[in-house]
């Protein structure tokens, strides 16, 4: 699957992405929010600028993506955080 794909299904409506092999992908300046990527491997995506606000990461594999400028207000994150902010400059590099 790629990103095109990916933002395709979503503005038909889709918000279900979990478990999907996501890695490496370019959403940069995407509209993913309230998107549900739990469990999906996100290694070494291009976030950057993209609306991620109330997204789903849980248990999913960040490593080394790009969230550059991306708006993660309300996302919950593989760690168990909630981010309540947007962040001006972020490159989210857990194991």
């Amino acid at each position: 699957m790629d990103a095109n794909e990916i933002i395709r299904r979503y503005v038909t409506g889709e918000r279900n992405f979990r478990l999907q092999d996501l890695h490496s992908l370019s959403f940069v300046q995407a509209n993913l929010s309230h998107a549900d990527f739990s469990g999906a491997n996100l290694a070494g995506a291009d976030l950057s600028n993209s609306d991620l606000s109330d997204a789903n990461f849980n248990w999913a594999n960040l490593k080394g993506v790009n969230l550059k400028g991306a708006n993660l207000k309300g996302a919950k994150m593989p760690d168990g955080r909630t981010h309540n902010d947007y962040l001006e400059s972020a490159n989210y590099l857990a194991a």
